[in-house]
């Protein structure tokens, strides 16, 4: 850029800032937005990393946006949206959203609520008019829509990913809770992130409304509030417009879907993402619809369950506190190809966004967010999304201790399992009449126990996707073992799989 440009730049957001509006400028090849000379300055050195990481090939493609005041004072995009189609990133250009698409599920199922034919604190099987919720870990009953929707009903989680050309393996949402939707933990009880829950808010959503998720997400939410550049993830035209996806190494990632659509498969620029935190901010300009009212907004935002940080889940979002007390709410996604990261905080009107299109944009997105939101409120620091407990050296105790018996059952899989834990450094897991396999990397996260071991069960996905690496999690329940084993198959960077198993395990 010539010192002549700079100069006119420059000129030119002085008097954005006197007028007061928002001022456009090419920058690095790519539309930057500020609302005047203040903002410029102060998100300086944000820009100049952004820029860095895009030129050393750290990223492929980042958009960014700010909200201050009730209005949007910053966003931007750099890099490319699709390298090989040379598509430059946009503040407007569609990314992948992967789990930041929770929120805009619950808040569909949200109007729902506003219309009354909803209520969150119901049974989930009461809106359910095929599969249903079931298992002998918890009361089914007790698996509410609002537990659904924060991670704490009870089931676990799931994860497949399919390409273009097993498109007939994707599941409906009524096959999959068919299949995989028994309780591994008694409601309200455990906090375990599960894609699961909202594959059943989605078949709860279609099943009262005959409608499509996408489509009515499409009706009651993304038309109201003015979100232009967002649509759900299979819309294939609109998809040669978005964002690629790219792994870690910068490699292009063929297009994909997930079995859990209400969980991640939105897509959404930096902008829409803004105007979607002032919906939530309760911010009534800008053309944003009323499509909820207060008391409605701030159900979403209520705390359900409480992890030993603090953090809370809530019906769709992540809330926490600022050391001095300020709340502040947050979600990130993160799948192959996607990283994202989106925080506000209401009783400062403030909100920033940071969405890439690489496997590993984490840190960059998490850190942009951080650095944008310090500027105002030097007391940030950075959340974690997770509120179960920390991991710990396993000790094991009497309680634990001896030789345990019982039944794995998931996707048509019913099968005896046998688990012997004679200490610390020794236990060993055997499913079927399949010999015992040692479990490795034992730890505590509070009452419950995690190991890690192998084994192969006879479930047609476990054995489709060969998947046999396990991740074990019990927690004790009135005598018994209760919980899950992931069966888990390929690159989590690229394309992967994993696949939740309810045990039930009693002393032997």
């Amino acid at each position: 850029m010539t010192a002549r440009t700079n100069r006119r730049d420059v000129i030119r957001w002085m008097l954005s800032a006197v007028m007061g509006g928002i001022t456009e400028a090419r920058l690095s090849a790519s539309t930057a937005l500020f609302a005047g000379a203040e903002y410029l300055s102060k998100f300086a050195p944000v820009r100049r990393w952004i820029q860095q990481a895009v030129a050393t090939g750290e990223a492929t493609g980042v958009a960014v946006a700010v909200v201050h005041r009730g209005r949007i004072v910053w966003e931007e995009g750099f890099g490319w949206a699709n390298r090989e189609a040379s598509l430059r990133a946009t503040p407007h250009t569609p990314f992948g959203m992967a789990s930041i698409t929770k929120p805009f599920t619950t808040t569909t199922l949200m109007t729902l609520v506003a219309e009354g034919k909803l209520r969150l604190d119901e049974p989930a099987n009461k809106y359910l008019a095929e599969s249903k919720i079931c298992g002998r870990n918890g009361d089914a009953d007790a698996a509410t829509v609002r537990l659904l929707g924060s991670h704490a009903s009870g089931l676990p989680g799931i994860y497949e990913s399919y390409d273009a050309d097993e498109a007939s393996l994707v599941p409906t949402s009524n096959a999959l809770i068919h299949a995989y939707g028994r309780l591994a933990y008694p409601p309200a009880t455990c906090y375990e992130y599960s894609n699961l829950g909202f594959a059943v808010l989605n078949g709860i959503a279609s099943g009262l409304t005959q409608t499509e998720l996408g489509a009515l997400m499409h009706r009651k939410v993304i038309v109201p509030l003015g979100l232009n550049d967002t649509f759900f993830g299979r819309d294939s035209k609109r998809l040669r417009s978005s964002a690629a996806r790219y792994d870690a190494h910068g490699g292009l990632i063929p297009h994909y879907t997930t079995s859990t659509p209400a969980s991640g498969e939105l897509y959404a620029s930096a902008h829409d993402l803004a105007r979607f935190a002032l919906f939530n901010m309760r911010q009534r300009s800008s053309g944003l619809a009323a499509i909820l009212n207060d008391e409605q907004i701030d159900e979403l935002h209520r705390p359900v369950f409480t992890g030993p940080t603090g953090v809370a889940t809530t019906f769709g979002w992540f809330t926490g506190h600022t050391a001095s007390g300020i709340p502040f709410f947050f979600k990130s996604g993160g799948d192959p190809g996607v990283a994202n990261r989106m925080c506000f905080l209401p009783s400062h009107d403030l909100a920033c966004v940071a969405i890439t299109n690489r496997s590993n944009g984490s840190e960059l997105a998490y850190s942009v967010c951080d650095e944008v939101i310090a500027n105002f409120l030097p007391d940030w620091r950075r959340p974690e999304e997770d509120c179960g407990f920390p991991s710990k050296l396993f000790v094991a105790t009497p309680a634990w201790r001896g030789r345990w018996q019982g039944w794995l059952e998931n996707d048509g899989a019913k099968m005896p399992v046998q688990l012997n834990i004679e200490s610390e450094a020794s236990a060993s897991l055997a499913l079927g009449t399949n010999r015992a396999e040692i479990i490795t990397g034992m730890r505590a996260e509070g009452e419950a126990f995690t190991g890690v071991s192998t084994g192969r069960i006879n479930s047609p996905d476990a054995i489709r996707t060969a998947a046999t690496a396990l991740q074990i999690k019990l927690l004790p329940s009135n005598g018994r073992l209760v919980g899950r084993v992931f069966a888990i198959a390929g690159d989590p960077n690229i394309k992967n799989v994993r696949l939740p198993y309810v045990l039930t395990l009693q002393r032997s």
